[in-house]
């Protein structure tokens, strides 16, 4: 497989080039700012690309089969929405994307009554980033694209454990955890299996407090 990743040097981006490469995939790592990128490989690729820019999103694209947006809150919609406009130009029909616990209107009716509460008043206290994220959820979900919408709670730096639930499974909270090592793992995961298609999907750690919240 050969995928490029949008938002590469990011936290989760750097950790999706070396999961990526240990599984023996090519990689196109698409930043800003390519120092930003220290990962050295010969299956890696580094680019530095303009979300303004047409023609550098197409180049980035050449040859890939998937394309991985892990992209700042500050341009999460108006990124995004470059990108899908690249991807059909250049023919790249597979997309996953990273996004907020909960930022997903269809999705938040997975939760139950307290949970989309607390969601509904996390929300309004981080409306801006929280709307630009449903607004991504929407580019998304009308690109025509076969897409897979990760929705993580807050990230930690902790090591893997390869216990985390995803899909259909109690308990689902904002307030949880998951490791960024076991989420590139699952989101690397999902797309060799070819899971959660045309779906978004929750993950979290298995915690007490995940399984202790209504």
């Amino acid at each position: 497989m050969k995928a490029t990743i949008f938002g590469a040097s990011g936290s989760v981006g750097q950790l999706l080039i070396i999961e990526f490469l240990n599984r023996g995939h090519d990689v196109v790592a698409v930043t800003r700012n390519r120092s930003r990128v220290t990962t050295e490989h010969e299956r890696l690729t580094v680019m530095e690309a303009d979300l303004g820019d047409l023609s550098s999103l197409q180049r980035a694209l050449e040859g890939s089969e998937v394309a991985v947006i892990s992209l700042g809150d500050d341009v999460v919609d108006t990124g995004t929405d470059a990108i899908v406009t690249a991807m059909r130009s250049r023919g790249v029909g597979r997309v996953e994307v990273l996004t907020g616990f909960g930022t997903s209107a269809m999705s938040r009716r997975e939760l139950r009554p307290a949970m989309r509460a607390l969601v509904a008043m996390v929300r309004l206290v981080t409306y801006p980033g929280f709307v630009a994220k449903e607004r991504q959820d929407a580019v998304i979900r009308d690109s025509g694209l076969t897409f897979t919408i990760v929705q993580p709670p807050s990230l930690t730096s902790t090591a893997k454990t390869a216990t985390y639930r995803h899909g259909d499974y109690s308990g689902k909270s904002i307030l949880g955890r998951l490791a960024r090592a076991d989420l590139v793992e699952f989101m690397v995961d999902n797309l060799e299996l070819d899971r959660y298609v045309n779906e978004s999907v929750y993950i979290q750690a298995r915690t007490p407090l995940a399984a202790r919240w209504p």
